[in-house]
C-alpha cells in the first residue's frame, strides 16, 4: 500500500498505544495535533473516520491568515494553507521533495502564495520549542529559510540547536535567542493550531488549497490537480 495515496490517523493517545482499529489501520502520511493549551487531545481512541478528512474535500471555515508568513505574491489567484509540525517526518518529505516543486512551477510564478500555520503534535518532544523558534525567525525575515534548515536537520531540534541554526544563517543571536527563551510566540503557535482545529484540520501536514482539502504528504501530481482547477476557476 502507498502511504501516500492511502493516509491514516495515528492514535493520539498514550492510554490508547498498540491499539488497532478493526484490524485495519493504514499507514499514516500525517501526525495528528495538540490542542492549543499544549494539552493532548482528550478521548480514550483514536477519532472516528471524518467525511471531510478526505482528498479533495472542502473545508468551509475561512482561516485567518494575517501576521502568518507569507510565500509568493499577495495578488496571487490561489492561497495554499499549509499546517504542518517540524517534526513530522511526512511533513519533512513533502517540505524536501514536493515544495521545491510547487515553489519553482507556481509561486515563482506568481500563481500561488504559500501560508505556513503551525500544528504541534503530541510525542513530539520538540515539536512546539520548533514552531517558537521558527516565529523568532519569521521576526528577522528569515522564517523559510529556517523552515528548511529544520527540517533538514529534524533530528536535532533542542533550543541549542535551535539558536545555532538562527546564527547559521545570519540572524542577530542575542535578539533570536531572547524571543525564544521569552516563549515570545507561544501564544500564537497555539493560535495556529486553533485555527486548524476549527477548520477540521486533524493532522500533519494538511493543505487547504483555495477551500479544498490536502489531508497529507500526497504526490505533486494530486497539488498540481488541485492548483490547476483553482486557476481555472479565476
Amino acid at each position: 500500500m502507498n502511504p501516500k495515496l492511502e493516509p491514516y490517523l495515528v492514535p493520539i493517545s498514550i492510554a490508547v498505544a498498540g491499539l488497532i482499529i478493526a484490524g485495519s489501520v493504514f499507514l499514516s502520511v500525517r501526525n495528528t495535533p495538540i490542542n492549543p493549551g499544549g494539552q493532548k487531545q482528550q478521548g480514550e481512541a483514536p477519532p472516528e473516520p471524518n467525511p471531510t478528512d478526505k482528498l479533495g474535500a472542502t473545508i468551509e471555515t475561512i482561516i485567518p491568515i494575517d501576521g502568518d508568513p507569507v510565500l509568493g505574491s499577495p495578488s496571487a489567484k490561489v492561497t495554499m494553507i499549509e499546517f504542518s509540525d517540524f517534526q513530522c517526518p511526512f511533513c519533512k518529505m513533502y517540505s524536501l521533495d514536493t515544495f521545491p516543486k510547487i515553489k519553482s512551477q507556481y509561486v515563482d510564478a506568481g500563481q500561488v502564495k504559500i501560508v505556513f500555520k503551525n500544528f504541534p503534535v503530541p510525542g513530539h518532544s520538540y515539536a512546539v520549542v520548533a514552531a517558537e523558534a521558527g516565529e523568532c525567525a519569521f521576526e528577522q525575515n528569515k522564517f523559510w529559510e529556517y523552515k528548511e534548515k529544520l527540517f533538514e536537520n529534524q533530528a536535532n531540534l533542542d533550543a541549542e540547536n535551535l539558536k545555532r541554526y538562527a546564527q547559521d544563517l545570519g540572524l542577530n543571536a542575542a535578539k533570536f535567542n531572547s524571543c525564544l527563551d521569552s516563549k515570545k510566540y507561544q501564544s500564537r503557535v497555539e493560535g495556529d493550531a486553533r485555527n486548524g482545529q476549527e477548520a477540521g484540520i486533524r493532522g500533519t501536514p494538511s493543505f487547504v488549497i483555495n477551500g479544498t482539502l490536502i489531508p497529507g504528504a500526497y504526490p505533486f501530481s494530486d497539488f498540481e490537480k488541485i492548483i490547476e482547477e483553482k486557476l481555472k476557476q479565476q
